[in-house]
This record gives C-alpha cells, structure tokens and sequence, in this order.
C-alpha cells in the first residue's frame, strides 16, 4: 500500500470491487468502469493530470499467451546477437566523445 493513503481498507475495497468486475465481467468492462470514473471525477472537478505514460506490462496474461512454434534455441541466439550488436553500437558511438551511454538492457539476458 501507499504510505501516503489515508484510508487503505477503502482502498482495498475499491482494488477488490475492480479484480471482481476483471474476473466476473471482464477486463473490457472493467476498462469501461474506470473510463466512466475518471470523466465522472473530472466533471466533477477533480483535476486529474492526462499521462500517455504507462506502466509497462504485458497486456495478454502469461497463462493466456499461445506457445511459440519456433526453435527456442535459435531464437536465443538471435536476441543474444542483437543484445552483442547493441553494445557494439553504443561502444562504437562513444569512441571519440564524453558521452555516456546506458546499456542495461543491452546485456539483459530478458531483454528483446
């Protein structure tokens, strides 16, 4: 829970009463749920900051996901060529400059 919440039993009700609807009814009614909550609180005044930001999380579910029909194993080696080859770019680039760069995700064995 958020340090900050000031009433965390409502809170969980509130988280309880949307994994009900997911269950029950559906994400998409769900989402509908939560649309008409948000224009509701924004006519009613509440300032509600817009973000195109999001949380990044995959959006099928793992138990929902079909099984790939590729070979895992050249698949493997093809994501660690591209992980190889973006950490040769980024060296590559930073050759003759200050620059830094930020490869984490290059050298991520979950990356790509």
């Amino acid at each position: 829970m958020n340090s900050h919440d000031i009433d965390p039993q409502e809170t969980q009700e509130w988280l309880d009463a949307l994994e009900s609807v997911i269950i029950n009814e559906g994400p998409e009614r769900a989402h509908y749920l939560l649309e008409r909550l948000v224009e509701k609180a924004r006519r009613s005044g509440a300032y509600l900051p817009y973000s195109a930001n999001t949380a990044y999380i995959n959006t099928i579910p793992s138990g929902k996901e079909e099984r790939s029909p590729g070979d895992h194993a050249i698949e493997h080696r093809i994501r660690s060529y591209v992980r190889w080859n973006a950490v040769a770019m980024v060296l590559r680039a930073n050759r003759n400059t200050n620059v830094g760069a930020h490869c984490e995700f290059c050298i991520s064995s979950h990356a790509i």
